[in-house]
């Protein structure tokens, strides 16, 4: 029987199990998706540029927890190219216009002023991305980096657990697999995934409780409806055309909402954006998408812009990242979510069962940093002695 079984190969599954490695308890990851990392997705294009299409950036400033862990893994960071300036499109049939970043009163990034800002004469006005960081190889070599020294046999991808049954003294979880079921035993279970996730995925035998039931499923999912796409290109003829590679469009036609240079150093040119349609909308025009995104970078780069390798990632068609709920709820809610229930944050089935994944975290909830602080709060949980864990019910 396993001490610890964990459900979700993401940044937070990963660094709880990196920490139990290390204190040699016995334990056994197991994710659904065929790979690890969860929504940290790095393509790579065929010149070798690794593009990010899942998190992107951390920020040092106020995210010690990812900053000491990418020092601690050796691994390279860098800053996102920023100089305050961003090209501002809110007419299609208007070119676009380079204009300095501001805060306005609420504390939000907005254009300071709709004049143009010239070449090296502009002044920064503030900071597009705030202070954020980036890592060579993209975000995928931070979870390569967790994985490497945990052994293999221990990492089990492609097993879609569904249901969870406490038997008192511990929990079996089960799965299809080739037609059979299959199952496993633990004493403790970790759930590092989304919360909505794991209400819409899975059956609890005995029922969750009510109020626990309600606290997954008023969880939003960080990114469950989003989009990015990204281009490769051999040069970044932006930088020498005056431009940063930053961009907000805002008119109702736009198909990506935010473009950003996504380059990294010595590993080749690219831009990416974030989508502006909702995901409806992006099933709607599912066939011409690839071509808007072209043209779109294209009106604020240039023709040069349209020309390059696309690559582009839906969150929003994964179960594994989007739950009914949060689809039916896209469009709905502009503000980031608050993160941090009580009730997710504590052991359930008698200290058996325990909640994880960044949505779970009470100080950076949604980015990496709150996987890393929900992957710190069960370290303790499952290392406490058994009179000292939690025993809600």
């Amino acid at each position: 029987m396993l001490d610890v079984a964990i459900v979700g190969g993401g940044v937070c599954g990963l660094a709880l199990a990196h920490s139990l490695q290390a204190r040699h308890v016995d334990w056994r990851l197991f994710e659904a998706r065929p790979r690890l990392g969860g929504r940290v997705l790095t393509a790579t294009s065929a010149s070798g540029t690794p593009l990010d299409l899942g998190p992107t950036w951390y920020w040092p400033g106020h995210q010690p927890s990812i900053a000491r862990l990418v020092a601690d893994l050796g691994l390279t960071s860098f800053a996102q190219t920023d100089d305050g300036r961003v090209l501002h499109l809110n007419d299609p049939a208007a070119a676009p216009q380079t204009v300095a970043v501001g805060v306005n009163a609420q504390g939000e990034l907005a254009p300071e002023r709709a004049g143009v800002v010239t070449g090296e004469a502009g002044q920064a006005a503030g900071s597009v991305h705030g202070g954020a960081m980036r890592v060579a190889g993209g975000m995928s070599a931070l979870v390569q980096a967790l994985a490497h020294p945990l052994p293999l046999e221990r990492l089990l991808c492609g097993v879609v657990i569904d249901a969870l049954v406490d038997h008192g003294d511990f929990v079996e979880l089960r799965w299809q697999q080739d037609g059979q079921l299959r199952s496993v035993s633990a004493r403790r279970v970790v759930l590092a995934l989304p919360p909505r996730v794991a209400e819409a995925t899975l059956t609890f035998e005995p029922p969750l409780g009510p109020a626990l039931a309600d606290a997954l499923r008023a969880t939003p999912t960080w990114m469950a409806t989003a989009a990015k796409a990204a281009m490769a290109y051999e040069t970044d003829f932006w930088r020498r055309a005056g431009h940063t590679g930053n961009a907000w469009v805002t008119h109702p036609q736009a198909v990506l909402a935010e473009v950003f240079d996504a380059s990294t150093p010595g590993q080749g040119a690219a831009l990416a954006g974030f989508a502006a349609m909702g995901a409806q909308a992006r099933q709607q025009f599912k066939a011409s998408m690839d071509l808007l995104t072209r043209n779109q970078l294209g009106q604020l780069f240039g023709v040069q812009a349209e020309d390059g390798e696309l690559h582009s990632h839906d969150w929003a068609l994964e179960p594994t990242t989007c739950s009914p709920l949060d689809l039916a709820e896209d469009g709905l809610n502009a503000e980031h979510p608050v993160y941090g229930s009580s009730l997710l944050a504590q052991p359930h089935w008698q200290g058996r069962l325990h909640f994880g994944g960044t949505e779970t975290a009470r100080q950076g909830g949604g980015y990496l940093e709150g996987a890393l602080g929900a992957a710190a709060r069960l370290r303790r949980e499952l290392l406490a002695t058994p009179t000292t864990a939690a025993n809600a019910t």
